[in-house]
């Protein structure tokens, strides 16, 4: 049987998952700035809310991977871990203009065997579950930004498969006139280890 198709049990880590991280692979969050606002103006000059482009986004993944047929949710994975960019709508902002939302996946950091639709699901189920409490409560949601036009959402959301431990963040980019894409990315679980 092929790993796509086996099903190991992921899990909600018992790691310490609020830590600070940088991620992994190409993109470089070491001169991150902390913004208190939650609004950032995209490269063409439009100012985006960030916590409603966050609320709007989870809603759609909700409805994409946990609530959907599995088969649906299961194409869908298939996409973007294939590296396919998913346009999931028009966001209107003011009357100013329309962005392009998306979704795309980055998995380079993942760790440990069977990176499958399962697990993708129980990592963003994990993501949803942290992100919508501190949405509803209006909380600090740990953005970050770069001088690219790259977003991070401090809020990392773990699971364990097989013993290994897989951590997912939100990055969004809005490094394109006129979109923005919703980034779930994997980060190196390394730094979500406790150390003795």
């Amino acid at each position: 049987m092929s790993a796509e198709n086996q099903s190991p049990e992921p899990q909600a880590s018992q790691g310490n998952p609020e830590a600070a991280v940088a991620p992994a692979g190409e993109q470089d969050f070491s001169n991150i700035e902390i913004k208190h606002s939650s609004t950032v103006n995209a490269p063409n000059q439009v100012r985006v809310d960030l916590p409603r482009v966050l609320d709007l986004g989870c809603g759609i993944l909700v409805q994409l991977v946990l609530q959907a047929k599995k088969e649906n949710a299961k194409n869908l994975f298939k996409r973007l871990k294939a590296g396919d960019k998913i346009a999931l709508g028009a966001i209107n902002i003011g009357q100013q203009a329309k962005i392009t939302l998306n979704l795309a996946l980055d998995y380079s950091a993942y760790d440990g065997p069977g990176f499958n639709s399962d697990v993708f699901r129980a990592s963003v189920d994990q993501l949803v579950k942290k992100i919508g409490p501190r949405l509803r409560a209006k909380q600090d949601l740990g953005i970050r930004s770069d001088n690219q036009g790259s977003v991070l959402f401090d809020i990392p959301a773990g699971v364990r498969v097989k013993g290994f431990l897989n951590v997912m963040m939100i990055v969004m980019d809005l490094k394109k006139s006129g979109e923005i894409t919703m980034r779930l990315s994997y980060f190196d679980p390394a730094q979500f280890q406790v150390k003795d």
